[in-house]
This record gives structure tokens, C-alpha cells and sequence, in this order.
């Protein structure tokens, strides 16, 4: 199963592991967008970061990591953060709560890819993923 349970979401974080979600596809001044989100293990502190990540949806061959901001004025390489928390919990909520997150819709580092691939399959459509 692609998808990371709540408790496996929690694990990953807790491990170390980096966790992602798309969360929409979006038009906008005739460019297509991608807003993904990233919950990650803080280098500074013992905690964990929640970032909104905001990419031009330019070419379906390449990765989703590779497509650059949006927004020219964003340094995209680590996307906005959006908060600090203590715990994995605590930045699972902090996601639901701000980015509306799906909590069952987690994935580990590096799978985002699959998800935007069956997004290609289906015709790239714009609007929010699998709503909570």
C-alpha cells in the first residue's frame, strides 16, 4: 500500500524519514501548479518542520522535485515553511489544520512522484486531492 496510516506517518518522522502529500493542481494566468506539502525531521532543533511547496507543473518527464517555483520571488528549494513543532503528531495536525492535508494520504519521500504520475494518467485535473 502506497499510503501511510497515521501511526506509519508518525514512525517514518520519528525514524528520521521525510513524509509528502499533493495536495492540488491549479491554473493560474494560463501556467499550471502543483502544491505539495513536506513534513521533516528539523536539523536545528528536535522537531519537525511543515512546508508548503508551490511548482510550475511544466513538463510530466520530469520529477516533481525538479520543476521550479511558481512564484519568482520564492526560493523554492525547501518551500515555505508554514511551522515548527515538537512532535510528529503535533505536525501532522498542524498540516491538516493549515494545508488541509488528508491524514490517511501520506506518503514516504519519493513516492510523491507515483502520485503525480496517476494524476498524468488521468489527464492532469485541476483542483484539491482526495479532500478531507
Amino acid at each position: 500500500m502506497r499510503h501511510l496510516t497515521r501511526s506509519f506517518a508518525e514512525g517514518a518522522l520519528r525514524r528520521g524519514r521525510q513524509i509528502e502529500q499533493l495536495l492540488e493542481a491549479f491554473e493560474q494566468d494560463g501556467r499550471r501548479g502543483l502544491r505539495w506539502a513536506s513534513i521533516s525531521p528539523a536539523t536545528r532543533f528536535h522537531g519537525f518542520i511543515v512546508s508548503l511547496h508551490t511548482v510550475e507543473d511544466i513538463d510530466y518527464r520530469l520529477t516533481v522535485d525538479e520543476y521550479p517555483s511558481f512564484y519568482e520571488s520564492d526560493e523554492e528549494d525547501f518551500g515555505q515553511t508554514i511551522g515548527e513543532t515538537e512532535s510528529a503528531e503535533e505536525a501532522l495536525d498542524l498540516a491538516h489544520r493549515e494545508l488541509t492535508a488528508n491524514p490517511a494520504r501520506w506518503v514516504n519521500q519519493g513516492v510523491l512522484q507515483d502520485e503525480y504520475n496517476d494524476d498524468v494518467e488521468q489527464g492532469r485535473p485541476l483542483g484539491r486531492r482526495h479532500p478531507t
